[in-house]
């Protein structure tokens, strides 16, 4: 892969994944999956969501689908591997985010230009959303409902306290996914230009 492209950008989601390369070059995407690799033209993908991080604990995603419906799903965490030149990180999460922003941000735009129809959403997925309204209405219910049972027994139990404490403390992680409404429209010309970090991304 050549490394003077600008928007290229390498991630492991996972301790147990292949590392992955995602780079544009003109009007396609490549990528390098393990061994494998592959180009998609811009104008085949059909659909793009970009859900940037909007609270702690949180990870950059990105969600591409080609009129095909092959599916590629890219994110900035980069899980080291044991290796010579990455031992010492290993084990601990590294967020690859200016590389990241590097790739999606040029390829928002790139992918407006080369398909029009392409849809292009940011914020999170309508399952995902959904979800974490349910996750949040059923943590308020037992912390509600466990403080109820214990006014009415007139009875202090310590375990069920301590979760209800965990739940209050966890819901406003869950706040900026409920306030955004679920997938929204995105603009690319709203996206600031990057500047990407120097030398190469996939060494």
């Amino acid at each position: 892969m050549s490394n003077t492209e600008e928007t290229s950008h390498v991630f492991r989601p996972g301790p147990f994944h292949q590392r992955r390369a995602y780079w544009l070059d003109g009007a396609a995407l490549h990528w390098r999956i393990g061994s494998d690799t592959g180009q998609v033209p811009l104008a085949d993908i059909a659909s793009m969501r970009l859900n940037l991080p909007a609270g702690l604990g949180t990870s950059a995603r990105c969600v591409l689908v080609e009129r095909g419906g092959k599916v590629h799903r890219l994110c900035d965490r980069y899980w080291p591997r044991w290796t010579k030149g990455e031992r010492r990180y290993w084990g601990r999460l590294r967020l690859h985010a200016d590389t990241f922003r590097a790739l999606t941000f040029p390829l928002a735009r790139r992918l407006q230009n080369a398909n029009p129809e392409a849809v292009l959403l940011t914020g999170p997925g309508r399952g995902e959303w959904i979800a974490t309204w349910l996750l949040a209405v059923l943590a308020l219910a037992i912390v509600i409902g466990g403080a109820a049972m214990m006014i009415v027994n007139r009875r202090f139990a310590p375990a069920a306290a301590a979760f209800m404490a965990l739940l209050v403390l966890y819901l406003p992680m869950l706040w900026p996914i409920l306030r955004s409404g679920g997938p929204q429209p995105l603009d690319p010309r709203s996206l600031p230009d990057i500047t990407p970090p120097p030398g190469p991304v996939d060494g």
